[in-house]
C-alpha cells in the first residue's frame, strides 16, 4: 500500500532538520508519519522511537528504496530525505517514492568532488532530483535563482515560495513545515501547538558553553558551506584574534578545505586547530590533534571557539554528550 502523502526533501542544508520536525508535527497532529533522514547518520523516524539504521557495506542510495519498502500498510505519510550525491543518481528518490509534495530548501555550494564549485552546477545537481510536473515548495534562495525556477518552469513544476521571517535554524525549519502542512490542509490550533513544541536540531547552530571552565564553543559543523559558515561567523560579532577556529576534517570531503581556506586565511586568529585526517598541502599554519580524544581536544579549545568543517566523528560525539548533560540537570 502506497501512503497518501509522500514528502521528498532535497536540498543542500537543512534536509534531515525539515524531515524530522515534518515526522513530528504530522504525528502530532494525528498523521501516522514516518520519515527516514541521512544527515548525521542514518535514521528511521517512527512513531515508536528513532532508529539507526546499521550499514554493513557503507552509505548506498539503495537504502531509500529498502526503507520504503518496509514501511507498515498503515503509514498515513512518509517523508524522505533525498540522500543521492551523484548526478546521475538524483532521480532515484522521486522515482521510488513518487511524491505528492517535494521541499526544495537551498541551493549551496557542496559536495564539489561531484557537482563543481559554482552554484550554478548545483542547482543543476539538485534540479535532477526534482521530479517534473511536480508541487516544490522552495526556499528563497531556490526560488530567487533565475536558473533554479526556471528549471522548475522547464519541468512543469508549480513552484511554492516559503517566506522566510528569521534567520534562526529552528524558525527557518518551522517556515517550511508549516507551509508544508498547510498545502496537506493540516492547519489551525492542533498545528500551532505542533510547531510551539518543536525543538531545535540536536546540531543546529548554537553556542555552548564546554568543559569545567567557561569555554564557549560555537557549533557551526552543520553548516559546511562558505555561504552558511561566513553568515554564522558574522552573526556572533566576535572577533578572529581572540577566537580560536577549529576544522574537522573528512577524509571523503577533503575538497570541503580548499573551499573553506579563504575564509580561514583571509582572518587572524588566535589560534587554529584542526582534528581528522592530516590535510597534505592545507595552505595555512594550524595545531593538528588528529584524532585525539574528545577530553583532549577540548582542554585545547579557548575561552571562545568557532567550529566549522565537517560535523561527522568528534563535533557529534561531542554534542551528544553536551545533549545527555543537559538532560541529566
Amino acid at each position: 500500500m502506497t501512503p497518501p502523502i509522500r514528502i521528498l526533501v532535497t536540498g543542500t542544508r537543512g534536509k534531515s532538520s525539515i524531515a524530522r520536525g515534518l515526522k513530528e508535527v504530522l504525528w502530532a497532529c494525528g498523521i501516522r508519519a514516518w520519515a527516514k533522514v541521512t544527515g548525521t547518520e542514518p535514521l528511521s523516524l517512527t512513531p515508536h522511537g528513532n532508529y539507526r539504521i546499521i550499514r554493513h557495506s557503507g552509505a548506498h542510495v539503495e537504502e531509500m528504496r529498502w526503507w520504503l519498502k518496509k514501511l507498515p500498510k498503515d503509514t498515513e505519510a512518509a517523508i524522505l530525505e533525498n540522500s543521492a550525491i551523484s548526478l546521475d543518481l538524483q532521480h532515484l528518490a522521486y522515482r521510488w517514492l513518487k511524491p505528492t509534495l517535494t521541499i526544495w530548501t537551498n541551493a549551496y555550494h557542496d559536495h564539489e568532488e561531484f557537482w563543481g564549485i559554482e552554484k550554478s552546477e548545483a542547482v543543476k545537481a539538485l534540479a535532477k532530483g526534482i521530479p517534473p510536473r511536480g508541487r516544490v515548495l522552495c526556499g528563497p534562495d531556490v526560488y530567487e535563482d533565475h536558473l533554479a525556477t526556471k528549471t522548475l518552469q522547464n519541468k512543469g513544476c508549480e513552484v511554492i515560495p516559503v517566506v522566510i521571517s528569521s534567520s534562526a535554524p529552528l524558525e527557518i525549519n518551522k517556515s517550511f513545515i508549516k507551509a508544508a502542512c498547510h498545502l496537506l490542509g493540516v492547519t489551525g490550533t492542533e498545528l500551532e501547538e505542533a510547531l510551539e513544541k518543536l525543538k531545535p536540531d540536536p546540531y543546529d547552530f548554537a553556542v555552548h558553553q564546554v568543559g569545567a571552565s567557561p569555554k564557549m564553543l560555537a557549533f557551526a559543523f552543520s553548516a559546511n558551506d562558505l555561504e552558511s559558515t561566513s553568515y554564522l561567523w558574522e552573526s556572533l560579532n566576535w572577533k578572529a584574534e581572540n577566537t580560536t577556529l577549529w576544522f574537522n576534517h573528512r577524509k571523503d570531503r577533503r575538497m570541503r578545505l580548499s573551499v573553506m581556506r579563504n575564509f580561514i586565511v583571509s582572518r587572524t586568529w588566535k589560534q587554529v586547530i584542526l582534528t581528522g585526517p592530516y590535510p597534505l598541502g592545507a595552505g595555512f599554519d594550524f595545531t593538528y590533534l588528529g584524532f585525539e580524544p574528545a577530553e583532549r581536544v577540548i582542554s585545547r579549545l579557548g575561552e571562545k571557539t568557532f567550529g566549522m568543517g565537517n560535523i561527522a566523528g568528534l563535533p557529534i560525539e561531542i554534542a551528544n554528550s553536551l545533549a545527555k548533560n543537559k538532560k541529566e540537570h
